[in-house]
């Protein structure tokens, strides 16, 4: 799965009804929460669901950015609904000019919106799978309903879930969840319930957080080697496209990533969105 599907081309403008800086512990790092109001003409907006935004001077679909839906509410007495979305600054990418133009609006101004699309990331069948996600310079936020989606399952989680991210090539970092630090991650305290579910998952092998990209790098293929895993990924492509080559290079073996990558994708087990 690659760039925000098309199937929806001309955009709605809605208007933005609130603005607040969300979280600010993280430095450089704000969170913005952002409310904006539009007429859904026909389409359904529902929380978990994608949405997507243009930067002045981009093309779609190419240059389309997505952010999921945290929640909607249906105005009264109005053909109307409100959708609430976070913004976070996520640093240095290849690209931060769609987060930039979202990061400046303020109450009052008005913002072409795509969609709404499918959110891109389902759960595994059973509980004894095993689950990769990794966040190519976006963190990972993008999987905040898929870590809801899970617990809401209530199962008792028998596979190992192992959480990189990174803004190099997504595989410098283990994520920790720990309050505070990466509170711009998860946002409030019920997805940090949520990411804590998962964290108590983890490989141990990658446990250490000082350990860097080897590290992970070895734990990742690990996991893989065992079997009913799930590999997530979000973020840019430009480092999707460094991580490929990152792994490419630590098995020394030409095709062998390449050829395991195919392998989950024709079972349905790897799933990504990837922004350009």
């Amino acid at each position: 799965m690659g760039k925000p599907e098309a199937a929806v081309e001309e955009p709605i403008v809605a208007r933005v009804v609130h603005r607040s800086v969300l979280v600010e512990q993280a430095p450089g790092r704000p969170v913005i929460k952002l409310m904006l109001n539009l007429a859904p003409q026909g389409r359904a907006f529902v929380a978990g669901a994608d949405v997507a935004f243009l930067a002045p001077g981009s093309e779609a679909p190419q240059g389309l950015r997505r952010y999921s839906i945290d929640s909607v509410g249906k105005v009264p007495f109005e053909e109307s609904v409100d959708i609430t979305l976070y913004v976070r600054d996520h640093g240095v990418v290849p690209d931060r000019s769609t987060v930039s133009f979202l990061a400046e609006l303020r109450q009052g101004d008005s913002v072409p919106l795509y969609g709404p699309f499918a959110y891109p990331f389902y759960p595994p069948m059973g509980s004894r799978s095993n689950m990769i996600l990794i966040g190519a310079g976006c963190g990972v936020v993008p999987f905040r309903h898929l870590a809801h989606k899970i617990q809401a399952r209530r199962l008792d989680w028998m596979g190992k879930v192992l959480m990189l991210e990174g803004d190099e090539t997504g595989l410098e970092r283990l994520y920790l969840n720990e309050p505070g630090v990466d509170q711009d991650q998860y946002f409030d305290g019920a997805t940090q319930r949520a990411f804590d579910a998962l964290k108590t998952r983890y490989s141990a092998t990658a446990f250490d957080r000082t350990a860097g990209v080897q590290a992970n790098v070895d734990a990742l293929w690990r996991l893989m080697g065992q079997g009913r895993v799930y590999v997530y990924l979000a973020g840019y492509r430009a480092i999707a496209e460094a991580m490929d080559r990152t792994m490419s290079d630590y098995l020394r073996l030409p095709g062998r990533w390449q050829e395991a990558k195919e392998a989950l994708i024709r079972d349905g087990h790897w799933l990504e969105i990837l922004y350009d």
